[in-house]
Parts: C-alpha cells; sequence; structure tokens
C-alpha cells in the first residue's frame, strides 16, 4: 500500500477536537493517503503541545483528487460535528482551515447550510491563512502505536518512526483503531495492508469495540 499510494494528492486542515481522533477519523476515508497531526488556526509563533497560544489541535488531511472531493471531507466534518458540544478550551474549537480558494469557498457554502440547519454551528471558523504547523512525532498516529502488535508490523518494513507517522497503511490501520471504518471492510483491505493475522484481528476487534465518539472527541478525551 505504501509502494503504490498515489503522489498526485491535494491537502486539507479540518479541527474538531482532541487531533487523535480526528486522525483516525479521516484516515479511514478512501482515497485518504496520508494524515499529520498538529496546530492551525492562531497567531502564536511555534505552536506546541503544551503552548499552544491560540491554535486548535489540527489535522492536515492528504488525499488524492481523484479518489475523493474537498466536499466529501466537509460532508464528513459536519457529520461528526456535535453542536451540543461545547469545547472545554481553545484548543479544542473545531475549525475548517482551507488551503486555497475553491476550498474557502466549499468550507463557507457547507458552513452556511449547517447555520441553517442549526445555528449552533456558528461556532465553527474558518481560518483565511491556511498555516498548519506539524506536532512533534511522539503525537502522530497515536492510536496505533497504542496497540503494540500493529505498530510492531508496519514499522518492520519501514525504515523509521517517520517514515511510520507518513505511510499510507499506518493511515488507514488508525482509522481502523478508532473504529471509523467497518470490520468487513478488512476483507478487502488486508492485502493492501500487507499485515499478519494477529494485527489483522487487533484491528477487526477495535473497529468493532468502538462505536460513538463525538463526546470523546470535542471534549478532549480519547476513546
Amino acid at each position: 500500500m505504501d509502494r503504490t499510494a498515489p503522489t498526485d494528492l491535494e491537502a486539507a486542515v479540518v479541527a474538531l477536537g482532541c487531533f487523535w481522533n480526528v486522525e483516525a477519523a479521516f484516515g479511514a476515508l478512501d482515497g485518504v493517503v496520508r494524515t499529520t497531526v498538529g496546530y492551525a488556526g492562531g497567531q502564536a509563533p511555534d505552536p506546541a503541545y503544551a503552548t499552544l497560544g491560540d491554535h486548535a489541535e489540527a489535522v492536515r488531511v492528504e488525499y488524492s483528487p481523484a479518489r475523493l472531493r474537498y466536499t466529501a471531507l466537509l460532508d464528513r466534518f459536519w457529520s461528526l460535528f456535535d453542536p451540543t458540544l461545547t469545547p472545554a478550551k481553545r484548543r479544542y474549537q473545531p475549525l475548517l482551515v482551507p488551503q486555497n480558494a475553491e476550498q474557502a469557498e466549499q468550507a463557507r457554502a457547507a458552513w452556511a447550510d449547517a447555520v441553517a440547519q442549526d445555528e449552533r454551528a456558528e461556532r465553527v471558523e474558518i481560518v483565511g491563512d491556511g498555516n498548519f504547523c506539524a506536532a512533534a512525532l511522539r503525537h502522530q498516529k497515536h492510536l496505533l502505536r497504542r496497540h503494540d502488535d500493529v505498530t510492531a508490523a508496519l514499522q518492520a518494513r519501514l525504515p523509521d518512526a517517520r517514515a511510520l507517522a507518513r505511510s499510507p497503511a499506518a493511515t488507514l490501520a488508525t482509522g481502523y483503531l478508532g473504529g471509523h471504518r467497518h470490520p468487513s471492510r478488512l476483507a478487502d483491505d488486508q492485502d493492501r495492508l500487507g499485515l499478519p493475522a494477529d494485527a489483522l484481528s487487533t484491528l477487526r476487534a477495535a473497529a468493532r469495540r468502538h462505536g460513538n465518539w463525538n463526546a470523546f472527541v470535542q471534549a478532549g478525551r480519547s476513546t
């Protein structure tokens, strides 16, 4: 999967609470190649996990435009947004961070539609500068690294931890581990993932175990 991943990619940046969970939610989508957690939405220089300033935890989603449209990512965002929850801190503020003029236009249209249905959607900010700062390596693929068997199987064929963080296979595996891809999809995905039977069993069990995560992600808690 890593060797055959498309290289003609576009990027989107979203924030919807704890970035560890948001990474899994978007990594599970067909057409998403890579996810990176980090910070966006503020002006403070050099944000870090303990010193975000006015930034929010965010995820950069790299996707193949031949397989996935930005509007589908917006659909995913709004399907996960829970208007009944108020972020406990600025770091969990929901954001859309368009990377170009076309994305900005589509983000504003989707925001307007959401507000028309529920005025509480107004709390979602659309940030115009498009800036994104990647978080430290230890925060990348956090849900994956909580499962030693899957991590070890993926890392064994990659040169280092940085390659694991950027791995398309690791991105998809994280989607399963977060419960955002149906376990029945493993029948089609197992060859692409190239994982041994025990690691596939871990993905299947996690995908079955996890369900509704919105109350956790936007409150800044991990499932």
